[in-house]
């Protein structure tokens, strides 16, 4: 009946639809392979191509239906018509567990053609790799598919196989370097100067890692084009059991930082990876050195809040000196009151931390925060000791600085904790005339509320105060 219908209206047997679909891709989407038999009698174009440039055999592949790629082959299907991303059916062969459809393919295919490129510059090899299909990778790799081959990112096959969560990526991967286990190979970067190594290390993939360090030729402190090795992106992820390998394997010796001059330990700490960080000091390579601005891993956990982290490296004695400063003078204390980290100020004073430390513009703890308004730490600095009454290498209160950030809970909480309302810096400036620079009203208010004078005058000229209070 089909037979006949399409025979008495020829135009009907390549009739398209609105995706310029035909009645033989129809048959594929509905796996009628008799109809589809049928249609090829009647001399249907084989290769018409829908609005996306791609033919029955793409679909065919595409569905990983052996039965009707081989029908249509017989046909004379064009198995190297690219679609519109450039992507011929011997990529979409790659997305299946059966390599049936690909090795039928193969057959048909004359050498080179098997690492024809889609628009991504990838080959069926990088699509057999990024699918993690081992036996595709073995049976494209016996047609002298280039495994060298970089794609738009510059990424090889090995890439996209080692960028797998999945442990069983490690066959696809194995299969890559049993074929060339080469220095460049393993070693190659991308455009972003990545390995095949760091994106093992970015999935947490220990199975892929471990067979890669495995190689001798493996440089496992290869840098990246942000100079970060893939010690530092484990650290920063919290993959404890990679860094313990990575350690184990670092034939370097030494513990490289990035462009800050930051450890992989830095990162850990701030993560609050507290067995990551465990992990990091039970290698005698790992000390606790500083990034470039002086600071050490345990203040970067400060700065973050990584209680965890503050709480193993001291209960782990891994802190020489808790009071240790950075190059401008700031503590882990600074870090933390400036962060607005309550729980960490709690917890770096029962340390002893000295909470009137001062960096070297005179700032302690309590400056830092009063400048950024953290009105919990402040109390919390108060509570534990620390001086209202003191000023920085300007002359300014804490007082100053509350005024100066436009914090007026902050202005109360220190006049009621007995700081002069009037206390002038070494320009003679209040803080009620800091708050009027600023236009911070609400601090005015406050100010004024508590007996500060309208009427000091300033060494320097300055703004009077009535135009700011109109």
């Amino acid at each position: 009946m089909i037979l006949l219908t399409f025979l008495g209206n020829p135009d009907l047997k390549d009739k398209e639809d609105q995706f310029g679909r035909t009645p033989l891709m129809y048959c594929i989407l509905a796996d009628r392979l008799d109809c589809a038999e049928v249609l090829l009698k009647t001399g249907t174009d084989v290769d018409k191509a829908d609005h996306s440039q791609r033919t029955a055999l793409h679909l065919a592949a595409q569905k990983g239906n052996y039965r009707f790629m081989k029908l249509l082959l017989a046909h004379r299907a064009n198995w190297m018509k690219k679609d519109l991303e450039e992507i011929i059916p011997l990529h979409l062969t790659t997305q299946h567990k059966s390599p049936k459809c690909l090795a039928l393919l193969l057959k048909y295919m004359a050498p080179g053609e098997v690492d024809t490129q889609d628009k991504n510059k990838q080959t069926a090899l990088h699509w057999s790799a990024y699918y993690n299909n081992p036996e595709h990778v073995k049976i494209l790799i016996k047609h002298d598919s280039n495994i060298g081959i970089p794609d738009i990112e510059g990424r090889i096959p090995l890439h996209w196989a080692a960028n797998h969560k999945d442990p069983s990526a490690v066959n696809t991967v194995k299969c890559i370097l049993d074929a060339a286990p080469t220095e460049s190979l393993l070693n190659w970067q991308d455009y972003e100067g990545r390995t095949p190594l760091h994106f093992a290390v970015a999935d947490g993939n220990i199975a892929v890692v471990e067979l890669l360090t495995s190689y001798e030729s493996c440089n496992v402190s290869s840098y990246d084009n942000l100079f970060r090795t893939p010690l530092h992106w484990a650290a920063l992820l919290g993959h404890a059991q990679i860094v313990h390998v990575l350690l184990e394997r670092n034939k370097v010796g030494t513990i490289l930082s990035d462009s800050q001059g930051a450890t992989p330990l830095h990162y850990a700490a701030q993560s609050n990876f507290s067995e990551t960080v465990e992990e990091f000091f039970k290698h005698p390579s790992v000390k606790d050195d500083s990034d470039l601005e002086g600071r050490t891993s345990f203040m970067w956990a400060a700065g973050k809040g990584s209680d965890d982290v503050i709480q193993t490296m001291l209960k782990l004695k891994l802190v020489t000196d808790i009071n240790m400063a950075d190059k401008y003078g700031g503590t882990a204390l600074h870090a933390a009151a400036l962060s607005g980290h309550v729980s960490t100020v709690q917890l770096l004073l029962k340390h002893y931390a000295q909470v009137d430390s001062a960096d070297v513009m005179k700032h302690t703890p309590l400056f830092r925060a009063c400048e950024m308004g953290h009105k919990e730490v402040i109390q919390t600095l108060i509570k534990g000791g620390a001086r209202v009454d003191l000023v920085d290498q300007d002359g300014h209160s804490p007082l100053h600085w509350a005024a100066l950030g436009g914090n007026p809970d902050v202005c109360q909480i220190l006049i009621e904790n007995k700081i002069n309302p009037n206390v002038q810096d070494y320009a003679g400036r209040t803080p009620l005339q800091c708050a009027a620079y600023g236009g911070y009203i609400n601090c005015m208010v406050v100010l004024l509320e508590n007996n500060a004078d309208p009427n000091i005058q300033a060494k320097e000229v300055c703004v009077v105060l009535l135009y700011y209070l109109l």
